[in-house]
Parts: structure tokens; sequence; C-alpha cells
């Protein structure tokens, strides 16, 4: 991964080629300009993004070249901020812009002027080894729906995120469920899930969250098993543009069922009556 990272810097800022080291420079280090790389702290998130893994970039550079700095960290920002990387092993990881924690610095050995920058890893919870849980009918219908709604170039997850999502993805996750008493025979069923949109650019994220909510509102109900008319009802959908795309979600949406219920468990007696004067 800092390789990978590394990498990365070096191809946005060709002077730091060469010049970009882990925790610290060599010693005798004479450049006027480096960066190094730390791992920060791992910070537990929620159940569906796991952790949070901080990348420390500091930059390094003469006090006259200051405005090289700026420069430097604007086209990094730009250029690291949700950008999916893909190791030398093949693993891939996406990189979020955590902001600048504190002011400018002076390394009092160097003389330089050090700036740090933070962008976070999220790395899912490793699972303990157990079989896999059964997916929620209507969570994998919901997944079915959206991938062919938005199309091929977007990646559908389920629950949680997984270690190398893909550029363009949506993950949906249930998060209520209750039943209610419809009637003597029969139940209503009601979901709440929540909807992640992310990719590539806020832009995109907006644009097709709009969409999705949008289209689920139309809809009046979303197939289970046509075959048995078996369909889940839209009951509400929001969407909350400033929400976090990987740690909030952006769309909420309801569903509901009505479904009959078991023979054993519907009511047989409708009416009791007694007559008061009965001996």
């Amino acid at each position: 991964m800092r390789r990978a990272i590394s990498q990365m810097v070096s191809s946005i800022i060709p002077e730091l080629e060469g010049h970009v080291y882990d925790l610290h420079p060599p010693a005798g280090t004479v450049e006027s300009n480096y960066a190094v790389i730390m791992l920060g702290e791992e910070v537990w998130k929620s159940a569906w993004a796991g952790y949070r893994q901080v990348i420390r970039l500091l930059l390094y550079t003469d006090r006259p070249m200051l405005h090289e700095l700026d420069m430097w960290s604007e086209q990094l920002i730009q250029e690291l901020h949700r950008r999916r990387i893909v190791s030398d092993e093949g693993k891939a990881f996406t990189l979020h812009y955590l902001g600048v924690p504190e002011a400018d610095k002076v390394d009092p050995m160097t003389g330089k002027t050090a700036r740090l920058l933070r962008f976070g890893i999220y790395l899912p919870e490793v699972n303990g080894g157990g079989a896999d849980e059964e997916p929620d009918e209507w969570l994998s219908h919901l997944a079915a729906w959206t991938g062919q709604f938005l199309g091929s170039r977007w990646q559908i997850y389920q629950s949680r995120w997984p270690s190398s999502r893909e550029e363009y993805a949506v993950m949906w996750r249930l998060t209520d469920c209750e039943v209610l008493n419809s009637s003597a025979s029969m139940v209503e069923v009601r979901k709440s899930f929540t909807g992640h949109v992310v990719s590539p650019t806020a832009d995109m994220e907006l644009q097709t969250a709009i969409a999705l909510a949008g289209e689920l509102g139309d809809k009046a109900m979303i197939p289970i098993d046509a075959g048995e008319r078996r369909y889940m009802t839209v009951v509400d959908v929001t969407a909350n543009l400033q929400a976090d795309p990987v740690l909030d979600g952006q769309v909420k949406l309801k569903l509901m069922q009505r479904k009959m219920r078991a023979v054993e468990d519907a009511a047989w007696i409708r009416r009791v009556h007694i007559h008061p004067n009965m001996k």
C-alpha cells in the first residue's frame, strides 16, 4: 500500500520522484523537496464501512519555495481524493481526503517547512471465518433492480462495503424491519433500507442518488417473484444529498409487503357472544 501511494504521489508531482520516503528520510538527506508517508491510527466507523486507516503525507520544502508547497498540496488533494489505487499485489483501495489537521511547521533540524495532508482508507471488518450469512430476500431483489436500472457501469453491493470496491458503486443495507397486524388473517411487513452511492466525483454521486430516488418514487412495486405475483411496494423514498456516501448513505427507502398469515396462526373464532340470562 505504501509503495502504491508513493508511486502515485511521484506521478502527480514529478519533482518528488525518488524522494518519497517511509516514516522519515535517510540520514543526511540534502534534497530541497521530499515527502514522507506514514500510516496513522485505525478508527472503527461502522459495521458496513469497517475501520478507517489514516494515511499521513508530509511534504517538506525549503522556506523560499512555499508557493510550490501550496501548488503541490492542491494537486495532490485534487488527484488523490476518491482515487482508486491498485497495488503491485493486485489489491485495490480508495483514498479519501480528510483535511489538513494542523498549521505548517518548521522542522528545527533541517529548517524546512512541513505540511501534513491526511487521507483515509476504509478497511472492512475481518470475517471470523464462519459461513456466509444468508442474504435478505428483499435486499437481494432491490440490489438486482438497482443493477438493471443503473447499468453495467455500476457495481452493486449488499450489507457492507468490500475491501476493494469499484469506482462506481452502490451499496444497499437493511436498517429496520417491522411487522404490523393488517387484519386477523393478514400481516404487513415493512423494511427500511439505506442506499450508498459512490463515484469518482461528487457531481456524479449527486446525480445518481437523485435518479435512483426519483425512479424508486415513480415505481409502484419491485418484483420478488412475478410468477407468484409477489412484490415489494414502495412506501417512501428520500435523498439526503449532504450525507456522507460511504458512512451514512444518501438514499432512504421503505418497502412494504402484505401477506397471509400461516393457517395455524389465523384466527378461528370470529365472535363470542354470552347471553346474560343463560343458566
